[in-house]
Parts: structure tokens; sequence; C-alpha cells
């Protein structure tokens, strides 16, 4: 049986991250946005949207925003919602440009060792705090406490293994140990688990990052807490870049697969329209069905080249978040003589070579395909054009030669009619003049039609 270990000031900070304005959405989209994030802290918003949409304190919630703004405290004045006097813990609501940040940390109250299994109870007491709502761009878990006594590093892993089980009772396996590092010279452990198929949103949702640092016993707890204090702002940063690098290349996955299916589509069409040079020359093309397989192309041309627009913006937008990522972590690293953050500098140069490389693959691969889109549009509208100008063609020399016949057939009908005038009595439809004239301009007609199929070959 595992033995059991105590922590003294076991706490927990849960950082939350969710979309607050995504590229081309719409106001409404916005405003559901908004409803998604408030709805963990407001308990009259915890409903579904559309129950709420038009509620005075969305609305109210609305003006604390500042668009273009880097960073708006958002509970206002108090800047922290503290949690009732039972429970320790308190909201800290940010929004920081595009995206919305929730703070909430919770833990005991006395400096009095407690068992690890605490952390449950902790944890729990956090996520009815959210309504047991998630972060649509990511979550981390940072847990952290003091060690009762000095522990060697298998019993310190040990530790850390029963900490992250709290958090994570599903858990079977063991923490991968070349994750560990220092961090405000405390033993830090990340463990992050990625989702099992990153173009699923609940999977990916339901994808687990967690920071846990047990700090040695010899510090100063007043001193631990102040460096943590000090800190927080700079995780909540570097925890917004890891989860808005994720976000993006789950985003990117969405995408590529769209973008298949689409040329998946296309592939088909040209596979319709292989026999249309044959069809036309047979005079058997179906001008119709054709217009509508060019409008359907038309769409499908249209939505390739957002889906494709925007696979490139989910590279610019990893970039640029590890980019931030990069420069947060050596400012923390800087300030901070006593942190080691080898998993952390990992996670940079995995997702550059991983994530971002892999981005810029799909959308080389798959940029031709907007060509090919491009091209079978060309051909299938100069088919129609090629079809609709024979049909023109076919028209005019019907016109032309029903002209020749018609005046040729007036033309000898005044002949005959002056040569052999009719009687009164018969009615002239019946009179060898109009029998004479219908038939000279019909062979006339003919004779014309072949003429112009001759000629206009």
């Amino acid at each position: 049986m595992n033995q059991q270990y105590n922590l003294i000031y076991p706490t927990i900070d849960l950082f939350v991250y969710d979309l607050q304005q995504g590229l081309g959405q719409t106001d409404e989209q916005i405003n559901q946005n908004r409803h998604y994030f408030w709805r963990k802290i407001q308990p009259d918003l915890n409903k579904d949207y559309e129950k709420v949409k038009d509620d005075d304190l969305l609305k109210q919630l609305a003006t604390l925003e500042k668009t273009e703004a880097d960073y708006v405290e958002l509970l206002v004045p108090e800047k922290q919602e503290s949690f009732q006097p039972d429970i320790a813990g308190y909201y800290y609501a940010l929004q920081l440009g595009d995206t919305y940040t929730l703070q909430v940390d919770s833990g005991v109250t006395d400096y009095l060792g407690k068992p690890i299994s605490k952390f449950q109870d902790i944890k729990q007491n956090i996520e009815s705090r959210t309504h047991h709502q998630k972060g649509k761009i990511g979550q981390t878990w940072f847990v952290w406490g003091q060690l009762e006594k000095i522990y060697n590093p298998e019993e310190i892993r040990a530790i850390a293994q029963q900490c992250y089980t709290q958090i994570n009772p599903n858990f079977q396996g063991q923490i991968a140990l070349q994750n560990q590092s220092s961090f405000l010279g405390a033993s830090a452990f990340e463990v992050w688990e990625q989702p099992s198929d990153w173009a699923n949103e609940e999977n990916f949702k339901d994808s687990l990052h967690i920071l846990i640092c047990l700090f040695p016993p010899q510090q100063s707890l007043e001193n631990i807490k102040k460096s943590i204090a000090n800190i927080y702002f700079d995780l909540i940063r570097i925890f917004c870049y890891r989860h808005k690098i994720l976000w993006a290349y789950h985003q990117s996955r969405k995408l590529k697969s769209r973008i298949k299916k689409d040329f998946n589509e296309v592939q088909e069409t040209v596979k319709k329209i292989r026999d249309l040079g044959q069809q036309l020359n047979n005079g058997r093309l179906n001008l119709e069905e054709l217009q509508k397989t060019l409008t359907d192309t038309l769409t499908i041309l249209s939505q390739y080249a957002i889906n494709l627009s925007y696979l490139d913006d989910q590279a610019r937008t990893i970039k640029v978040n590890l980019n931030n990522y990069k420069k947060r972590l050596e400012k923390i690293s800087r300030e901070n003589s006593n942190s080691q953050l080898q998993s952390m500098q990992q996670f940079g140069e995995f997702s550059a070579d991983k994530y971002l490389l892999q981005i810029k693959t799909d959308y080389i691969n798959l940029s031709p395909g907007l060509t090919l889109l491009q091209n079978l549009i060309s051909t299938i509208q100069g088919t129609i054009d090629i079809y609709q100008a024979k049909s023109d063609r076919n028209l005019e020399n019907f016109i032309g030669s029903a002209g020749i016949g018609l005046a040729t057939s007036q033309i000898a009908s005044s002949v005959l009619v002056a040569q052999y005038p009719p009687n009164s009595k018969t009615p002239f439809f019946l009179t060898t003049a109009f029998l004479w004239s219908i038939f000279a301009g019909v062979l006339t007609s003919i004779i014309a039609w072949i003429f112009f199929k001759k000629i206009r070959r």
C-alpha cells in the first residue's frame, strides 16, 4: 500500500481561458462568448444562452470590456471576488486582448499539515464555483503546498504522483519524470495529457494541464506565499500563450478536415465532367445540370479559399503566441534565479517543431487545391459558353433559313397569282398559287439551312 503524505497549506489555482472575440465573428457570436465566460462566475447567467441573451446583466458586463485593450480587470472595483467566509478563495477575472481569463484560487485556512486527499475537496470546491464549466481555449491546474519534512527525490515524485491523482483520479500511469524541474525553489512537475482527437471540440476541452509545485520545509511559508503572489500575473500570461498555441493548432485540425472534405468533393466533380467533351460533340449535354455544377463549385471555391486563409491565420497565431511565450519564460527565469523550467522550455521548442511546422506544411500541401478549383470552374464555364454559342448558331441558322424561305414563298405566291388568278369562290389557302408558294418556301429553307451549317463550321 502506498504511503500517505501530508502537505502544509495545500492550495489550488485554476486558470481558465475563453475566447472573447474570434476572427470574423458577428456581434451575436461575441455575445455568446461573453455568456460562456461569465456563466462560470455569475449564477444568474448559468443558463442556456437563449434564456439570458437579452439579460441586462450580460449587457452591463459587456461595458467592462475594451476591444483594443491588452489588459482589463473585469471585477471592478474590488478586482477580486472572494468566496464566502466558510471557504478560502477568490475569483480574479481579466480580459487579455481577445481572451477572457479567470483565476480561481482555493485552499485551506490554517498552516497545519493536511493529507494530500484534501486536494480533491479543494478541486471539487473550485469546480462548484465555476459551475463545472470548462475553458473553451483551455485551462491549467496549479497545485502547490509545502512538504512537512525533507524527502528524498523518489519520495517527492511519489508525493507528486498522489497530488496528480487527486486532480485526475482516472489517471493510471506514472508522471513523466523528464518533466520535473525547479520553480521558485520548489520541485515542479508539469503534466499534460494531449487530446486523442485534436479536431474534436469536447476531446480538446477535456485535455488536462497541471503544474505541481512542492516547496521544501526549510522555506518560510510566508515567503512562499509572497513569491507565488508575485508570480501570478506571469503565470496568467504564460499559460494564456500556451493555451492559445494549442487552441490554434486545434482549430487548424478542424480546418484541415473541412478543406480535405471540400477537396474530395472537387475530385468527384472532376470525374463527373470528364466526358463533357464527348457529350458536347454528341449534343447530349445537360446545360441545367452543368450550370448547377458550376454554382456548387463556386460555393466550394469560396469555402476552400476562406478556410485556407484561416489555416494560415492559425500559423500566425501560433507564431505570435510562441514568441510571447518564450519572452515571458525568459522574464520568469531572469527574475527568479531559483527557477529552471525545463519542461516549459521543451514545450516552446516542441510547438515550433510540431504545431507551427505542421500547419505550414498543411498549407503548402492544400494550396494547389485552390488552383485546381479555379481551373475546374474555368473549364465548366468554358464548356457552357461553347454549348451556348453552338445553340446560338443553330438558332441563327434557323432564323436565317426561315426568313429566306418566307421571302421565297412570298415571291412565288405573287408570281403564281399573277399568272393564275384564283377563283373568287375558292379559299386562298386552297389555291394552286398558295400551295406552290408553301412548297417553294419549305424547299428554300431546307437548302438555306444546309448552306449555313456548312459555311459556319
